[in-house]
């Protein structure tokens, strides 16, 4: 009777086992992903202060080795936007890792659908919870 139960209990593991594999690998990071941070920098409009919005693109690749990298973009209040190569992506059961030397990190979950990233953007002591969402293919510059 134990041994049955215990049969039951490894199949049930290796079954959910095997459908988080496939979920993380059904929706790759590849792709171009379009968000926007909201900066502690304020803009004044009509007396009012609100925090400026800049728009982020990151576009990220699979390497031959099948690595996760690609480019992050930032405008931040800049007519040219500022480019950083993405550093290392970790994927860590469902929460997802992205790091850009020299300016931050975003962690955070991709959607169930596979269209959206949200979570936060950490740079030194500020945090702000951008969403990026999939847009189109990582080929071609981003445009903003």
């Amino acid at each position: 009777m134990r041994f049955h139960a215990l049969s039951l209990i490894c199949s049930a593991l290796i079954v959910v086992s095997t459908s988080v594999v496939a979920a993380q690998s059904a929706f790759p990071l590849d792709g171009k992903w379009e968000g926007t941070l909201a900066e502690k920098r304020t803009t004044r409009s009509r007396g009012v202060q609100q925090p400026r919005q800049s728009p982020v693109v990151a576009r990220i690749t699979t390497a031959g080795d099948g690595k996760y990298g690609g480019e992050w973009w930032i405008t931040s209040g800049k007519p040219i936007p500022d480019m950083a190569d993405i550093g290392d992506v970790t994927i860590d059961g469902d929460v997802i890792r992205i790091a850009v030397p020299s300016h931050g990190v975003w962690e955070g979950k991709l959607s169930s659908d596979g269209l959206t990233l949200a979570g936060e953007w950490r740079q030194g002591s500020e945090t702000t919870p951008p969403v990026l969402r999939r847009t189109g293919n990582a080929a071609g510059p981003p445009i903003f």
